[in-house]
């Protein structure tokens, strides 16, 4: 596939998906049409690129992602680590929850305060 088709099946710019081969998230391979070049982008390319966008829909930066994703596409991602990378991310998710909750609590008592 090449790099339109590619992004218009993942609902994504071609711009993300240039991103992702700049970061090396994706290596697509070099496709020579008459005087020009263009990637061709594997099965490989589109699962991984799966596992990009499943990471950062659960708030996965693209450096945690390229850390773990290399480490997953190649088998060598014990369940163990899974497991420990899954429960770091939910307690960071946790921590910006109260966070924001405690924002929220501090805003509502000026409303209460000074605006009532």
């Amino acid at each position: 596939m090449l790099i339109g088709e590619v992004a218009q099946s993942f609902g994504l710019t071609k711009e993300a998906i240039r991103h992702y081969v700049d970061l090396g998230l994706l290596k697509p391979t070099p496709k020579q049409a008459g005087t020009r070049v263009y990637n061709e982008f594997s099965d490989t390319d589109r699962e991984r690129l799966k596992w990009i966008i499943l990471g950062k829909s659960l708030g996965f930066t693209l450096s945690e992602i390229e850390h773990y994703l290399t480490l997953f596409m190649d088998g060598k991602l014990p369940k163990e680590k899974s497991s420990a990378m899954f429960r770091e991310k939910l307690e960071e998710v946790d921590q910006k929850i109260q966070d924001l909750q405690g924002i929220r609590d501090r805003l509502a008592e000026k409303l209460r305060t000074n605006y009532s």
